[in-house]
């Protein structure tokens, strides 16, 4: 059986009753529960706490760490169901936030399930209605003035040389040399969708960026195409023929002429459909848009638009929550040098306050030993010198014990200063 708790109250639960003990009222190991706590940020007594609670002793309490990560809010704890990644839950729901915000609606990849409903919906309304909603046809319209954006690609485009199969390659565009005009108004289009969304689009060694600065997401627009062996065209063969004769030519004169090759074996066919890939890992967002029966790329331009959108977003809070995580660690870390420090000191003072004790029971023995020589009469020449040195051993001691040089010792040290700077508000760490 399950059980729903927020932090708050996990964490009261915690603190107040042994963590076997609760995790065997919850019917799972006390590992589990510990490591439950550990992902949803909640600090569990440490060793000794419950000791000291027994004998009666003052036990410091962590302080439950504040986060306003909704996704860490509510804990389920037992039943079927695991706990997802809340870190990935968070992000997916503020990438969620951040299309509804844009006036979008946000582009989720469909379950298979969905899919084959949507399907049967589509193919209903297809017996019932007699028109037909054919798919916005690709932009093959020059654009004279490409959005400024895309300026640096545009001139890559133009001034890139075909390959012997007619394909052009930069960093996140293969296409086919007969698409440039087509793959430059997307392009244009696309920079206009984006900008609309405060997105910039990047060119560089890393291929294609989506950037709403610090944070970028790559992607790449490729043509399809397929590896089949080549027909030579009437020009290779005769090329083919005319090599061959005078091959044989100087065969018979006795000469050899080393083979060449006047056409690949095989070559790439491009197919004219292009794809636009989003290169990030938001689990069950939509990360391809292609061409299909159905659909351009120029159809879906918004979705693309709303996609990108999502996936950075996706990276911001993600961002977002590592750095958390990293002041959280480093909070952490100085808490427990703190209390590092503080150990050391601890023991300082308590070897310090042992020498003091010590001190103040020789000076005590030395009182009598001298008290009773005194009382003596006659003594030897070398008693009397044991107890002139016994008298200065005292006046050492004594002096030791005053309190202007115990102060002094003791500010040297710093074991007792009035502003502690180890002191930790939030008690030991765990």
């Amino acid at each position: 059986m399950s059980r729903i708790f927020s932090r708050q109250e996990l964490y009261d639960l915690v603190w107040s009753t042994p963590i076997l003990q609760l995790a065997e009222r919850f019917g799972i190991s006390d590992r589990g529960l510990a490591k439950t706590c550990e992902r949803f940020h909640i600090a569990v007594p440490g060793r000794g706490y419950w000791a000291k609670i027994e004998a009666g002793q003052p036990a410091t309490r962590t302080p439950l760490w504040k986060t306003d990560n909704p996704a860490y809010q509510t804990i389920e704890i037992g039943g079927a169901q695991r706990h997802g990644n809340p870190q990935l839950a968070f992000a997916a729901k503020a990438a969620h936030d951040a299309v509804l915000a844009a006036g979008q609606k946000p582009v989720l990849k469909m379950k298979r399930r969905d899919v084959q409903k949507t399907a049967a919906e589509a193919s209903a309304s297809a017996d019932d209605e007699t028109e037909v909603n054919t798919v916005a046809p690709a932009t093959l319209e020059l654009i004279e003035r490409p959005h400024s954006m895309i300026m640096g690609i545009v001139l890559d485009l133009q001034s890139a040389t075909p390959d012997q199969d007619g394909g052009i390659s930069l960093e996140g565009i293969r296409i086919h040399e007969g698409s440039r005009t087509r793959i430059i108004a997307l392009l244009h289009n696309l920079a206009h969708a984006l900008e609309l969304r405060s997105i910039t689009i990047g060119h560089g060694k890393s291929g294609l960026r989506a950037e709403m600065p610090p944070d970028a997401v790559r992607f790449e627009i490729l043509e399809g195409r397929k590896l089949e062996k080549h027909e030579p065209t009437p020009s290779e063969l005769r090329k083919e023929m005319d090599f061959q004769r005078r091959r044989d030519l100087a065969t018979r004169r006795g000469q050899w002429l080393p083979p060449e090759q006047f056409y690949p074996e095989y070559a790439y066919h491009y197919s004219a459909k292009l794809s636009f890939e989003v290169h990030n890992w938001a689990d069950g967002a939509r990360k391809k848009w292609s061409d299909g029966k159905r659909q351009t790329l120029e159809g879906v331009l918004e979705s693309i638009a709303d996609g990108t959108l999502y996936h950075l977003h996706f990276y911001k809070a993600r961002r977002e929550k590592r750095e958390e995580d990293e002041r959280r660690w480093q909070h952490m870390a100085r808490r427990r040098e703190l209390q590092k420090r503080r150990n050391d000191r601890e023991q300082k003072r308590i070897h310090f306050l042992a020498g003091l004790a010590a001190y103040q029971r020789e000076a005590a023995d030395l009182r009598g030993v001298i008290a009773k020589a005194s009382a003596s009469a006659g003594a030897e020449p070398e008693y009397q010198r044991m107890i002139d040195w016994a008298k200065d051993r005292l006046a050492y001691l004594e002096g030791q014990n005053d309190i202007g040089p115990l102060t002094a010792n003791l500010r040297s040290q710093n074991l007792f200063p009035q502003n502690d700077e180890l002191f930790d508000p939030e008690g030991d760490p765990p």
